[in-house]
Parts: structure tokens; sequence; C-alpha cells
């Protein structure tokens, strides 16, 4: 079975804003600061790609203080990545279009790089491991004499990106545990208090 969670693009809009202004470690004793998200768009089978006020200091490209960018591309991509545990949401950050006026564009797009390599470098991303947390075992009423347990798994996804909305799709597996044949657990209180 399949199940759908959908994130329209006002829900992403509000938690762009919520998220702002984002601080992001860079480097040694580097610092990149995103804020001010607006003009919010999603692009198909790509991702969420906002407008951002970006502000870096990151004393080995030899800015020595913070340079303010008024207008910069940040690329939120989310994909699907398997791993011994399971599948997992990840939203991978992606920089682009930087626009320092004071510097040279062919330095523009070295900073960028940087910057990118770096993101990825240090895993700055969202991850969600969404078959660990969907995945559940329901214990059912005593009553039922035959069965135990239902067990519900995650066990893999898929993200589908349109110009409304991020959906995720979750594939779930059912099966049911049998009830463990042995003798009722009121008799085996009543055996245990009569021991000596």
């Amino acid at each position: 079975m399949w199940v759908e969670a959908v994130l329209s693009k006002v829900d992403l809009v509000e938690v762009s804003r919520d998220l702002s202004p984002l601080g992001i470690h860079i480097g040694k004793g580097g610092s990149l600061v995103l804020s001010d998200p607006r003009d919010l768009e999603l692009v198909p089978g790509l991702g969420l790609r906002m407008t951002v006020t970006t502000e870096i200091h990151w004393p080995i490209l030899g800015i020595q203080i913070p340079v303010s960018v008024r207008s910069a591309t940040l690329e939120v991509r989310p994909e699907i990545v398997e791993g011994p545990g399971g599948d997992t949401l990840t939203f991978k950050l992606h920089l682009d279009q930087m626009d320092i006026s004071i510097l040279p564009a062919i330095v523009d797009r070295r900073i960028v790089d940087l910057v990118n390599k770096e993101l990825e470098a240090k895993h700055v991303e969202f991850d969600w491991s969404f078959t660990k947390t969907l995945s559940h075992v329901f214990a059912l009423p005593g009553a039922l004499a035959s069965v135990g347990a239902l067990d519900l798994c995650a066990a893999r996804g898929r993200v589908k990106i349109t110009a409304e909305a991020i959906a995720l799709a979750v594939s779930f597996r059912a099966s049911v545990e049998p009830r463990k044949v042995g003798p009722p657990p009121a008799l085996l209180q009543n055996l245990r208090g009569s021991a000596p």
C-alpha cells in the first residue's frame, strides 16, 4: 500500500520564513547566513527555488569582514537516499547566481562553487529517516486469540515535485504476527503467586 503526504507551496513559504535567518558554519571559522526568503517557486523535477539575502564571512577567501549579498538564488532539492537503515528523505541546499557587485563575476562564481562544495562536504542538509519514523508494531487486544500484533513497515519512498507542491509517497508492507501460544497471563500470575 502507498500513502502520500503533500507539502503545498503555501506550506513551503511558511516553513522557509520560519527557518530564516539560517546560519551555517562553513570552512575554518567561516559562516554563511541566509535570510529574507522571497520569490519562492517550485521547479518540477528539481525542488524549491527562492531568492535570499546572503551574508558570507570566510577568512580563507580573504574576506575578513562579512560581505552581504542582497540577491542570491537558493535551491532546496529533495531526494530519497537509500541507506543501510532504510530510505531517508533529504533536502540538499545549493546556492547559485550570487551577485557580489564589488567583485568580478568570475570571483562570484568561484565563491559560489566553494560554498556549495563546503555545504556538500559538511552534509548541510535536512534529513528525515521516514522509514524508521513511520514503521510501527501495533499490539492487538488480548481478546484476539490468534493474532498478537500488526506490523506496518515503511519500506521505501518516492518524491514528486510539481509547480504546486512537493509530494512524498511511502510504500508500506503489512504483516500479522501470530499470538504466542501459552497459558493465559492470569494463570501465569496465579502460578507465580503460589510458588514457595
